[in-house]
């Protein structure tokens, strides 16, 4: 009696334990990132009332008689399926569509966490909601391709999005432009157009160019030439215009620029055939001989230094390759195809892998980092710490320092969304139904017990 009343009361014990975890589960329901855990129980020691015997000539075999002693609880699991994605349109909220974990850090070491609610603090660290360090890999200079950044895949450290030069984007300097459109086969004899280029402190600057239609030209050729103002009353006759930063009127000595072509050939399919009358397949005109330093403006009509100190390249090249010769409109235009002003950081971005792109108010992106996640042979293993956060144990697998692109994974990151909880609400309620009749049949096992311990007290009367 005394056993069944113990069984009993393990039996309560057990079944609280699964209505606590039950009740975790549901209070998580909306937590970020939060993973559910599954309890198991597992039967007591036996106490052997006989041993098994096996049979022999003269009778069979007997079966052990065995007495369980109650339950036990097995096993606690974490279970870390993938939770529901929650959008939230926050350009730092990330969620983790398949394996890994978020690498986060404070002065006791890393934790690992699934929840992405990531913002910027006043010093340009991306935090979580804790404040602890989201770790990655950093963004270095390509020697490859200068100018752009490269992600170096060594120890994650803390990501800062405004460390070094990331809160600007360098000026740089124009050396490719490019014409496309068409010239009219027949009409408007001359073209003017401009072309714009920056120098090395983005500067920008535009100058007048010139197309002319040869008369009875075969093939058809245009000549290309930089105008010179044609004004006796002027400070600045015979020198080139160039308009600076869109609006300051200068002026550069003429002839100071030079043209290592002055024709466009065109072939009786309105196609482009060269620069030169050769036909050698050449598209490009080159600009050479700009001299900045020699820039002056009219003040009081005299002309003085305009205090131009940028550089331009020694060579600016104009192409032509898609330029045509039709009997259409005209719609030459031309665009740099480098060059920019200094830009300020006006934002950021973060990709499916999980790099940090900065944007910039000239236009330009740059690579600033990468996020990558961490992985875990036994996920289960992690132990839990609070506020969402996961640290390793001797069951999980070590965390090697580095972590894996989330491609690697076969995972991806989304931005502006977040994985909520994987608690499904009607199989906890399922659950906790079972054990509460489970808490009731082993408290009425309790009641039983104590009532025939009763009637045996009452056999002395």
């Amino acid at each position: 009696m005394m056993r069944s009343m113990f069984s009993g009361v393990s039996g309560l014990r057990v079944h609280q334990t699964k209505m606590d975890v039950i009740s975790n589960n549901i209070a998580n329901i909306n937590t970020v990132g939060f993973k559910r855990s599954s309890v198991s129980f597992k039967d007591s020691f036996n106490q052997t009332l006989s041993s098994a015997s096996s049979a022999n000539q003269d009778r069979g075999g007997i079966n052990p008689q065995q007495i369980g002693l109650g339950a036990n609880v097995g096993s606690i699991v974490t279970v870390m399926g993938q939770g529901a994605a929650q959008r939230t349109d926050y350009g730092s909220d990330l969620m983790i569509d398949g394996e890994g974990f978020f690498i986060v850090k404070d002065a006791t070491g890393f934790s690992f966490t699934r929840a992405g609610v990531f913002e910027v603090d006043a010093k340009g660290n991306l935090v979580d909601p804790n404040g602890f360090n989201v770790c990655g890999w950093k963004a270095t200079d390509d020697p490859d391709n200068p100018g752009q950044q490269k992600i170096v895949q060594d120890t994650v450290t803390p990501i800062n999005i405004y460390e070094g030069n990331n809160l600007y984007s360098p000026a740089e300097m124009t050396t490719n432009i490019e014409f496309t459109g068409n010239f009219n086969q027949t009409t408007n004899p001359t073209q003017k157009n401009t072309i714009s280029f920056y120098d090395s402190q983005g500067n920008k600057y535009t100058i007048n160019i010139q197309f002319d239609k040869v008369p009875n030209s075969n093939p058809d050729e245009w000549t290309v030439s930089i105008p010179q103002i044609n004004d006796p009353n002027s400070a600045a006759n015979g020198m080139i215009e160039v308009t600076v930063n869109g609006t300051d009127k200068a002026y550069l000595a003429g002839g100071s620029i030079t043209l290592d072509a002055t024709g466009l050939f065109f072939n009786g399919d309105g196609k482009l055939t060269g620069t030169d009358a050769a036909n050698s397949g050449k598209t490009d005109i080159r600009l050479t001989g700009i001299d900045l330093t020699t820039l002056q403006k009219i003040e009081n009509g005299a002309l003085v230094g305009a205090g131009m100190n940028g550089t331009v390249p020694n060579e600016l090249i104009v192409d032509f390759k898609t330029v045509t010769q039709f009997n259409s409109k005209v719609t030459v235009t031309s665009e740099t195809k480098d060059g920019n002003t200094a830009g300020n950081m006006t934002g950021f971005n973060i990709d499916a892998n999980g790099i940090i792109r900065g944007t910039y108010s000239n236009g330009k992106t740059k690579i600033l980092a990468q996020i990558p996640l961490a992985n875990f042979k036994n996920p289960a293993g992690l132990e839990k710490v609070g506020s969402n956060r996961y640290r390793e144990t001797g069951n999980s697998s070590e965390f090697d320092g580095i972590g894996q692109e989330a491609s690697s994974l076969g995972s991806t990151l989304q931005g502006g969304a977040l994985e909520m909880s994987n608690v499904d609400l009607s199989y906890e309620f399922s659950e906790m139904i079972t054990t509460q009749r489970g808490f009731q049949a082993n408290s009425r096992i309790i009641t039983t017990s104590d009532e025939m311990i009763q009637e045996l007290v009452n056999l002395k009367r």
